[in-house]
């Protein structure tokens, strides 16, 4: 409830910094196939088209999204509903993982979302980096932070995080 309550004060503070004073950017390129960034509007939507955003991965509980806008724009959205100020479940992380990866794998990319790019939707992207591009933890959090100043500097010790880590690790792919 507390989460819910917070979520229109913190978007207005998020506006304020990403739109209106622009000392934040709405969102930020992390490499060919991953966009990561605050939550985008309608008006956002042919911008995000020259990205070649084929798929959002939306995160916010509290947001659904300009559905009908990414309909008329052929973008597919994958929904992963998480209470702001939480992180997502090992579950959502996989579904986003392997949502990021089949775009990839088309040479189209992925814009990640929670409010403002820099928790919910960030514990997505720093697992799709260890996962994908082969990075450490350490390693995939340190490309974050180069690309996306603001994000979360500690997603590294976020459960779902290490235990993706160790699942990954476990595979005999890995």
């Amino acid at each position: 409830m507390v989460a819910r309550s917070l979520f229109v004060p913190t978007l207005g503070w998020n506006m304020l910094l990403g739109r209106v004073l622009r000392v934040r950017r709405w969102w930020d390129r992390v490499d060919e196939h991953l966009v990561l960034g605050a939550l985008p509007l309608a008006r956002d939507i042919p911008s995000l088209q020259e990205e070649r955003v084929a798929g959002v991965i939306n995160t916010c509980e509290e947001y659904a999204g300009p559905v009908t806008a990414y309909e008329q724009a052929g973008i597919e959205q994958l929904r992963l509903p998480t209470i702001d100020f939480t992180h997502p479940s090992l579950d959502s992380v996989q579904r986003g993982v392997s949502f990021i990866e089949r775009h990839a794998a088309t040479g189209n990319s992925v814009y990640v979302h929670c409010k403002a790019g820099r928790a919910r939707s960030a514990t997505i992207a720093i697992c799709w980096l260890m996962a994908f591009r082969n990075l450490s933890p350490a390693d995939a959090q340190q490309l974050l932070i180069d690309r996306r100043p603001h994000v979360n500097a500690k997603l590294t010790s976020r459960p779902v995080v290490q235990e993706f880590h160790a699942l990954m690790s476990r595979s005999p792919q890995a």
